[in-house]
């Protein structure tokens, strides 16, 4: 089962862009603190380790939109999606493996409130993106 439920906030802004036949794609990083004691946080802030991961997640079709409308650098957002893998080649020839996140669902979660925060779902087709309860 490929299945993958994260939440994090962002690292920066979404960046969005567009297929050659108009479908959006949103791309973003989220911070994800590692489950960590206060000494072994300590001793890794100390060796210059990071106790956080950064997946890049990829967000398609109205969905797209939406977290380029709604999300910044700072917001938390939880994620749940599959794990997708690639490769391309950089021009002086070498090969770099890619692993990313492609996200089937959103839910924006707003800071300091217990309101009922947006989901955002997609279903198997990107074109065909249903929007829940999100504000617009």
């Amino acid at each position: 089962m490929n299945s993958v439920n994260l939440v994090g906030r962002l690292t920066a802004d979404p960046e969005i862009r567009s297929t050659n036949d108009g479908t959006s794609i949103s791309t973003f990083s989220i911070a994800i603190d590692r489950p960590l004691s206060q000494a072994k946080k300590e001793q890794y802030s100390a060796e210059g380790r990071s106790t956080a991961d950064f997946p890049r997640i990829k967000v398609w079709g109205r969905q797209a939109e939406s977290a380029n409308s709604y999300l910044k650098k700072g917001s938390m957002v939880g994620v749940t999606g599959s794990v997708t893998t690639g490769s391309y080649v950089k021009e002086d020839g070498s090969k770099v493996y890619t692993t990313d996140i492609t996200a089937s669902r959103l839910r924006f979660i707003p800071s300091g409130s217990k309101e009922h925060s947006p989901v955002v779902k997609s279903s198997d087709e990107p074109d065909d993106t249903i929007l829940e309860n999100v504000p617009f």
